[in-house]
């Protein structure tokens, strides 16, 4: 019985001690691939990024001994503003540098060609590039005016930054007009104009700004035939919000038994048969 107990034991801890060994084995086995695995993805990448370095460099080489064959120009707003057109940049841009083709474009100052397009008062931004058969690409982008300016016998647009942009005996934009006592300081014009434009409301409805000499601004509407007095244009939005809430409450009928909408007095809006302004 002893011979027999001990046999047993002796043969568990063989099973044991070779289950451990089974189970090193396997450890040591998956170790091995990780280490494969992981060691195959940095080769892999090594050679990914070594290849892309010398297309790279092989692009730039060939890139920079290009020829230029052609110019081509893309004005991407074109279906908004035409201020200019594709054929107006071309031409000048060939005045301005007039033996581009047949020259290196790795010789080029593409920057440089960009500064000397945004000169133009209605381009915002020019972009030049290459491609790979020697074609120079000029993406350009034209300023977007939010009024129109009548000042006197001069007329030109103005962006919502105060760009001014010249107007062209080919193309009107249609936009808000302002005429009248213009300020040198346009910074609560265009505030008010851009309220409007980005308002589908007061955009729809305001077609006109007129600025007094006392600095008083007067809406025409596109609805009605009464004038909005708005005043000094500081707390604009409060007033047409108060203006709007009154259309709401009324309607075009009693609108037009008015000439002037007076809303230069805060919270109130006084309604006159007068056209005195």
């Amino acid at each position: 019985m002893k011979k027999t107990k001990k046999r047993k034991i002796f043969s568990n801890r063989n099973k044991n001690l070779y289950d451990k060994t089974i189970l090193i084995q396997k450890k040591l086995i998956f170790a091995r691939q990780k280490i494969m695995k992981k060691n195959i993805n940095i080769i892999k990448w090594t050679l990914i990024i070594v290849y892309l370095l010398l297309t790279s460099i092989f692009v730039s080489f060939r890139s920079s001994n290009l020829i230029c064959s052609d110019i081509k120009v893309t004005v991407i707003d074109s279906l908004s503003n035409r201020f200019v057109t594709a054929d107006e940049v071309k031409k000048m841009f060939l005045e301005a540098y007039p033996k581009i083709y047949g020259s290196t474009i790795g010789d080029m100052d593409f920057r440089e060609m960009e500064t000397d397009i945004e000169k133009h008062p209605a381009i915002q931004t020019c972009n030049i590039y290459s491609n790979a058969k020697g074609v120079i690409n000029l993406k350009i982008k034209q300023y977007n005016p939010i009024v129109r300016v009548f000042s006197g016998s001069a007329s030109f647009y103005l962006d919502k930054s105060g760009h001014k942009i010249p107007a062209s005996t080919k193309f009107n934009v249609r936009t808000m007009v302002v005429n009248g006592a213009i300020p040198t300081n346009t910074d609560d014009l265009l505030n008010l104009a851009s309220f409007i434009k980005n308002n589908q409301f007061w955009d729809a409805q305001i077609e006109q700004i007129h600025i007094l000499r006392n600095n008083d601004y007067v809406l025409v509407p596109r609805v009605g035939e009464h004038l909005i007095l708005i005043g000094n244009p500081t707390d604009f939005e409060s007033k047409l919000r108060n203006l709007k809430a009154f259309y709401k409450q009324t309607s075009p009928k009693i609108w037009d038994e008015y000439k002037v909408i007076n809303l230069k007095y805060k919270d109130q809006i006084v309604c006159s048969r007068k056209k005195e302004i």
